[in-house]
């Protein structure tokens, strides 16, 4: 069922309001991202607006040096796919448009790591949807999630809550 453009924007408008987070904006390039501390969670819901270059980045500590995973939606010029990499581990892609953001609306997707796997998925259910992941089986503690971008601007909404199915 497609929904008409004026519910998809009520429906956003809910979400920013219920989870009393603003709309991010990110330049294209933005080496300059935002840590968030997702310490003792496991997942984490963003809905994402951009024609590629969203970069996703798990560490243990605030120490750049602490890599756990990254995500990347789209790579350099390229939107369609998504490329993750555990730190210690080979880059993995998938070209599954479900999983791609688009640039004409804010589309949910969720992270969560636990048990050595990052797992990416599309919608608000953690869990459920089409997913994409990368295992590796080194026991690593997620911290905090830094947002970035690279060749195209962003805008996401970070949820402050999550459903498991």
């Amino acid at each position: 069922m497609e929904l008409s453009k004026g519910f998809e924007i009520f429906i956003l408008l809910c979400v920013v309001h219920l989870t009393t987070n603003e709309i991010s904006h990110l330049p294209a390039w933005s080496d300059d991202g935002t840590f968030y501390d997702v310490e003792n969670q496991e997942s984490k819901v963003v809905f994402i607006k951009t024609s590629r270059g969203g970069m996703f980045m798990f560490f243990e500590s605030m120490n750049t040096s602490s890599l756990v995973y990254q995500v990347t939606f789209g790579s350099f010029g390229i939107r369609t796919v998504i490329r993750g990499q555990h730190k210690d581990g080979p880059k993995s892609i998938t070209i599954d448009p479900a999983l791609l953001p688009e640039e004409s609306r804010y589309k949910p997707f969720y992270f969560q790591w636990e048990n050595n796997m990052m797992v990416v998925g599309a919608g608000t259910v953690v869990g459920q949807g089409p997913r994409f992941q990368l295992s590796y089986n080194v026991n690593v503690t997620v911290r905090y999630m830094f947002v970035r971008t690279i060749t195209s601007s962003m805008d996401y909404i970070l949820d402050l809550s999550c459903r498991k199915g």
